[in-house]
């Protein structure tokens, strides 16, 4: 086999000091000099997070010499002129268990490829290879779980993959470590779904829900686009939860504790939360990883890619992604409306959606989505939560007049295989092309302003009722305070705009201590407010200083949706409803 001029090689063999060892072999490095750079970003999510921050040392030789390698920039390198092959040495801390980076310890191994391989400036569209190395005998139950395509491996998937260029080679995902795996086809697609990390998970049944899932998917769009599939999943403790997109794989991780075990009783819709994820994540191998924003293309992974799209390729997928499971019988249709109801209901407790547009919210994601403090709720709306909402509005919008969302999506599907990819400002005319009707309100008052959705009037002429219950229990700080306490404990994480809290000159991170004199918990506060107290006097730390205010409490009207089946529905509404849900 003729070797690839850019060659990377993969060591770990002391996985507890948490650094992979790499190096890069350039057979023909460029005659000024070699430059080379890590990505400031990872395509899938949109937060410069300056991976180069965790080489710890690096070198460079040619046939046994030291080369001189000076940093240009943050995370650029430039070689010396050598007369023969460059071969670039570093070593990369690896401890984030995020699906975004990398992790290394002795229990397990990960890497997305924009954590661990330099790009080699002008050769970016040159295969490449890759050589993963066994970490030892100490680890010999522990085998490799990637669509990367091998050139020559074991069988435990160790040894030489290969990619067509750089921004494949970063596509590819890689688990490493003692692996449970269970394989289905969906319409065909060979697909795995591998875990790692401590669990008793039933395999099973997960994978008969998630071939479930895609096949509705495949024959949503009418082909898959690719030969074959993985889930990569990492079992974690109850506050670990994420996932990425890639073109032929995802990596996700969630709470152990949401995934069946046999002979067990489980949290239903724990575990549709996981099924909503595994579902988001497989709907972008079409919508974001194919259809996507022009921008993406080709992005320059060493600055910030902008687009006003997101709130499409993110919150759309977020729309879909619980809808299919409704559609695939994995979700009822209460269970859909309750679903629906929660998201609802977030949305309309967020003040910041009356500061942020949508399309806002999209070109801003690079320095708020990803980078919340106290003030988010005040400022910011997620274009996954109000786009999927935005959506839903448009498909109920469009199916009132014999069109549908669907249409849109695989009008956008025809026109990613000829060839052609979302421009900016484009989704209001296609979908008037596709559907013939423009949505003008929707798009001036939701997406360019911010304005809700009229989800109450649209839903209602599907059968389903807008109630307003009392608030729970757990809401009664915020509701009479307008404040939110982090963790059931007395420390503020949020004051919102224009509450009691915020008049009173409370703000995040204060720590209250005491109120009417009496030691505070969370527990006693709320007891205050039941009372009906119509001021309160709260002693509070900020910082090491102690402070006391007087605070008027009142009621600050907390949104709380629940949706339900009209009893008085007709039968043109059910058949609009199962139309759109899809239920028989």
């Amino acid at each position: 086999m003729k070797p690839h001029d850019i060659h990377y090689a993969v060591r770990f063999n002391t996985p507890q000091n948490h650094l992979f060892e790499i190096e890069c072999h350039i057979a023909k490095p460029a005659a000024e000099g070699q430059q080379l750079a890590l990505p400031a970003w990872l395509p899938g999510s949109y937060l410069v997070r300056d991976f180069a921050r965790h080489i710890v040392s690096i070198q460079a030789s040619s046939d046994g010499k030291v080369i001189q390698l000076e940093k240009v920039d943050k995370s650029t390198w430039r070689a010396a002129p050598c007369p023969g092959a460059l071969v670039i040495r570093y070593q990369v801390y690896a401890y984030d268990l995020s699906v975004r980076t990398a992790y290394l310890d002795h229990s397990r191994a990960y890497f997305n490829g924009s954590s661990l391989f330099l790009q080699v400036a002008g050769q970016e569209h040159e295969r490449c290879s890759v050589e993963i190395h066994h970490p030892g005998k100490a680890y010999a139950d522990w085998s490799i779980a990637t669509t990367l395509p091998m050139r020559k491996t074991n069988a435990h998937g160790f040894g030489t993959y290969e990619a067509d260029s750089y921004q494949a080679l970063i596509d590819y995902p890689v688990e490493i470590g003692t692996l449970a795996i269970t394989e289905f086809k969906a319409m065909g697609v060979p697909h795995r779904l591998i875990v790692s990390g401590k669990h008793q998970a039933d395999l099973k049944t997960i994978s008969r829900d998630l071939k479930k899932i895609c096949e509705h998917h495949i024959r949503f769009f009418g082909t898959a686009p690719f030969q074959r599939y993985d889930f990569l999943l990492y079992a974690a403790a109850d506050n670990q939860y994420g996932g990425l997109e890639h073109s032929d794989s995802t990596s996700l991780i969630c709470p152990r504790s949401w995934l069946p075990v046999k002979h067990e009783e489980h949290d239903r819709q724990q575990y549709q939360d996981f099924l909503g994820l595994c579902s988001h994540e497989y709907f972008h191998a079409w919508h974001v990883k194919r259809i996507r924003p022009s921008i993406f293309a080709e992005p320059d992974l060493s600055r910030e890619a902008y687009t006003r799209l997101l709130w499409v390729f993110e919150g759309f997928t977020a729309y879909y992604d619980t809808l299919a499971l409704v559609r695939s019988g994995l979700m009822s249709e209460q269970e859909y409306l309750a679903a629906l109801s929660k998201d609802i209901t977030r949305y309309l407790r967020t003040p910041g959606r009356k500061v942020q547009a949508l399309e806002e919210s999209s070109f801003d994601t690079w320095i708020k989505l990803y980078k919340p403090d106290e003030n988010t709720p005040n400022s910011q709306i997620s274009y996954y939560l109000k786009g999927s909402l935005v959506a839903l509005a448009m498909d109920i919008s469009l199916r009132l007049k014999g069109r549908s969302l669907d249409e849109v999506m695989h009008a956008l599907w025809q026109r990613y295989q000829s060839g052609q990819l979302v421009d900016e400002g484009s989704m209001q005319a296609l979908i008037r092309e596709t559907c013939g009707d423009k949505l003008s309100a929707l798009f001036r008052d939701c997406v360019q302003g911010c304005e809700d959705p009229p989800l109450d009037k649209l839903l209602a002429k599907f059968g389903i009722s807008f109630s307003s219950p009392k608030a729970n229990d757990a809401d009664t700080v915020r509701q009479w305070l307008g404040l939110q306490l982090a963790n059931d404990d007395t420390r503020i994480s949020h004051v919102f705009s224009g509450s009691a809290a915020e008049q009173a000159g409370l703000a995040a991170g204060d720590v209250i201590i005491a109120h009417d004199q009496l030691k505070a918990s969370s527990k006693s506060l709320k007891q205050q407010l039941k009372r009906g107290r119509k001021q309160i006097n709260l002693h509070f730390f900020r910082r090491d200083e102690l402070m006391s205010t007087n605070i008027k409490p009142h009621d600050h009207a907390l949104a709380n949706v629940s949706l339900a089946l009209s009893d008085k529905r007709k039968p043109e509404q059910d058949q609009l409803r199962q139309d759109w849900l899809g239920i028989s």
